[in-house]
């Protein structure tokens, strides 16, 4: 499928399968959680960590919290409530025409362009990304530097970008996901960490619904558009 500066769509579908249970929390209007949870649901969110805000793929994770995470984390299953930020895929025949290269600003992204060693390869999935996934940057010295740290959805029981709550802008995509993960690491070649998250389908039902109703925010609405002069 190709994608175009013509391509101008809102799509927000919500499927919930298995353990994996994925909902838009974006908009102004989403609710909060603040009711205080039960002794057993508490019994519950002790089971496991959880995560929830933007996971920066385009730009700098400049607080570290996520790289922390995943860190500490290492051979957990894990809850995240997440927004992801990237480039609409683009056919890869497409991408050295004039008219898809004036559709987009990702040739002169600096994650882009230093940490995505395969351009062609970001158009495979929209979460569901290659086997060395997405960068996960740091700061502006580690994108300099190409990325040390990349982060990989397993998501064995997804096979259709229907299935994510996506909103789509002409330039970019914003991917909302929620679920239960286990988190595992490993280095690739050059020696760069790659962690990877694999969607969890045996979590119990009380469990998931203590995280859905306790352990989620809202996530901020990103500008997708292509910006101009």
């Amino acid at each position: 499928m190709s994608w175009s500066s013509s391509t101008r769509l809102l799509c927000v579908c919500v499927l919930t399968v298995g353990a994996l249970t994925m909902l838009r929390t974006g908009s102004a209007d989403a609710a909060t959680v603040t009711a205080k949870p039960t002794a057993d649901e508490q019994t519950e969110l002790a089971k496991h960590p959880s995560y929830s805000g933007p996971l920066h793929v385009l730009e700098a994770n400049a607080d570290n919290r996520i790289h922390k995470f995943l860190e500490a984390n290492e051979g957990k299953t894990v809850y995240l409530d997440v927004s992801i930020v990237r480039y609409v895929p683009m056919d890869p025949s497409s991408l050295d025409t004039p008219e898809a290269r004036a559709a987009t600003d990702r040739f002169e992204h600096p994650v882009f362009s230093k940490c995505w060693p395969d351009q062609r390869a970001e158009y495979i999935g929209i979460l569901n990304f290659g086997e060395a996934g997405f960068p996960l940057p740091l700061d502006d010295a580690d994108i300099e530097a190409g990325c040390a740290t990349r982060v990989r959805f397993d998501l064995p029981m997804i096979e259709s970008v229907s299935a994510f709550p996506v909103a789509w802008g002409d330039n970019k995509a914003q991917v909302f996901l929620r679920g239960f993960f286990d988190v595992s690491k490993s280095v690739l070649e050059g020696g760069k960490t790659l962690y990877t998250l694999k969607q969890q389908d045996d979590v119990p039902y009380e469990t998931r619904l203590a995280f859905d109703k306790h352990k989620t925010g809202k996530q901020p609405e990103a500008d997708l558009s292509l910006q101009t002069d």
